[in-house]
Formats: structure tokens, C-alpha cells, sequence
């Protein structure tokens, strides 16, 4: 999907359909997790790896090769590392808001260029222009206001600079999604919207935040891809060990919660199962775009 400026615009909207994310308790659960997270992280993994492949090729710098670069969101250093060994920047700077991630990949790497710091992506600490290239893997989907968070990298990156990220989109675990609307139905009660954790994205808004933020020349691909587990169970295991709790979560009693609960994991192996497996969709959004010109 390409487009350019002068398009129809839809407007932008915040992620979080229950107000901002608590990110106190987000980054509290990704570092609690940091121990976990590269076992059950596969998917993470190969999302990170398939973005540097896919935006390498058109990737061009005023200077030929960047010379600075930024991870937004980097936690146990996937995508630090491939940036590193596929376009060879003379430094990175990985941030990351749980403090867990960060300690996991300063013992993971031993990447000289590289460097750690533990920051809100949202609000970046760096002085205009100190990058020739940000990057991001299944980290903006945590984010509340895009077109502001945009913006802040477009602040960042120097004249012709580039953005490249993957973030997932509004496909992402319906299947978990559908289970939970059937399982309150049959109990006869309504979840927040923030139950289902954050309001994903579709590439349309994507890009209208990234042109409201002053970025151009953008790109965007989607794909879907699958995980596939033994039970339900096995499968929300595996989403808090990778960090992904929902940190706008409020559970109602431990009865009704039990009983929810146990009717979600009921339907979910009822209604999406194959080969004896329960299967979970993700739908993955790669973007690259550069920044506009004043």
C-alpha cells in the first residue's frame, strides 16, 4: 500500500479505547517477563528479522550507509542485532520503558555500537536530528497517540532520514477476542473494551497518523501469520511470559473471573482448533517511510 499526500484522510484516534495505557504497569510486566520472554518469543523474533529484510532494500541515506540509529522499544535486542548485522550502523541506541528488558540484552550482547537506555518511546530524550534511522518491531501497538508519537521521530531523524517498523493491526488474536464476547454472552454480563487490551491500528490510520506527523514517501505491507499451541491455556501462558498482560486490565470477582475464564478457554478450543491444535492470528503491519521535508 502506497500513498501520497493529498489523499482523503480518516482521522486519527488514540490506541486505548479505555484512556491511556498504564505504562508504570506495562513496563512492571515486560521485566518481569525479561527472564521468559526469549523462549516463547519466536514470533517477535521472526517479525523483527522479516522487517530488516523487507525495508533493506529501500532503504537510502544522504550519507549512503546510516550512521546513527534508534531502536524504539527494544527489549531482549532482536532487532537491534539484525540491524546491526544487515546494515552495519556506526552506533544504536536501544530504549526500552522496562528496565528487566534492558539488563536481559546488556547481557545478551556484546555489541560494542550499541547502547541501552531506558525511555519512553513516546516522548524521546534525544536532540532533534540525532538520527539517521529509527526503527521499531511490535512495539507501537503499546503506544497511545500516534500521529504525537510520530511526530517526536520525525523531530529525531535527521534531513532524509527514515522510520521502518512492524506493528500489529486489528486482526491480531481475534480469535481470543471472539471467544471472550461469546463466553461474557453466555454469562450474561459485558467487558470493557479495555478488556481486550489495546484499540489496534489499520494500515489506513497508520499512514494518516505518519502524514499528520510529516513523514513521506511511505510504504506498508501486511501479512498475517499464526501461532499454534496445545491448549488455550499453553497459549495465555505464553502471552505473559512475553510481557503482553494487559495493563488496563480490572478483574471483576474471582468467581465470575473463574467462570469467564474457564468458558473462554471452553470456546476458544471448541472454535479454533486445527490439527488438535488451538491456533492465535496475528496481523502484522510493516511500514517504512522518510522524513518530509519541512
Amino acid at each position: 500500500m502506497q500513498r501520497g499526500k493529498g489523499e482523503t484522510q480518516v482521522s486519527n484516534r488514540h490506541t486505548g479505547d479505555q484512556g491511556r495505557i498504564n505504562k508504570k504497569l506495562m513496563a512492571l510486566h515486560f521485566s518481569s517477563s525479561a527472564s521468559t520472554y526469549d523462549s516463547h518469543a519466536a514470533l517477535q523474533r521472526e517479525i523483527a528479522w522479516q522487517l530488516v529484510d523487507w525495508a533493506t532494500p529501500g532503504l537510502s541515506f544522504p550519507g549512503g550507509t546510516p550512521l546513527r540509529a534508534l531502536d524504539i522499544g527494544c527489549g531482549t535486542g532482536f532487532l537491534s542485532r539484525f540491524l546491526h548485522d544487515k546494515i552495519h550502523p556506526d552506533s544504536i541506541v536501544a530504549i526500552d520503558m522496562a528496565a528487566g528488558m534492558l539488563e536481559r540484552t546488556r547481557k545478551l550482547d556484546t555489541n560494542d555500537t550499541l547502547r541501552l537506555v531506558q525511555a519512553d518511546g513516546e516522548r524521546l530524550p534525544f536532540a532533534a536530528e540525532s538520527f539517521d534511522l529509527v526503527a521499531s518491531s511490535t512495539a507501537f501497538q503499546w503506544f497511545t497517540t500516534l500521529a504525537d508519537s510520530f511526530a517526536w521521530i520525525n523531530r529525531v531523524l535527521t534531513p532524509g532520514g527514515r522510520l521502518v517498523f512492524a506493528t500489529l493491526g486489528r486482526g491480531t488474536l481475534a480469535e481470543l477476542k471472539e471467544s471472550y464476547r461469546e463466553a461474557a454472552g453466555r454469562m450474561g454480563i459485558k467487558l470493557a473494551a479495555g478488556r481486550y487490551g489495546p484499540s489496534l491500528q489499520g494500515e489506513a490510520e497508520l499512514v494518516n497518523a505518519l502524514e499528520l506527523a510529516g513523514m513521506d514517501e511511505i510504504t506498508t505491507e501486511c501479512r498475517t501469520k499464526h501461532e499454534y499451541f496445545p491448549s488455550c491455556q499453553a497459549f495465555i501462558r505464553s502471552l505473559k511470559a512475553r510481557g503482553a498482560n494487559n495493563p488496563n486490565f480490572r478483574p471483576m470477582s474471582f468467581a465470575t473471573e473463574r467462570r469467564l475464564m474457564s468458558l473462554m478457554s471452553e470456546t476458544y478450543e471448541r472454535r479454533f482448533t486445527a490439527d488438535g491444535r488451538i491456533y492465535a492470528s496475528y496481523e502484522v503491519i510493516f511500514c517504512s517511510c522518510r522524513k518530509g521535508k519541512p
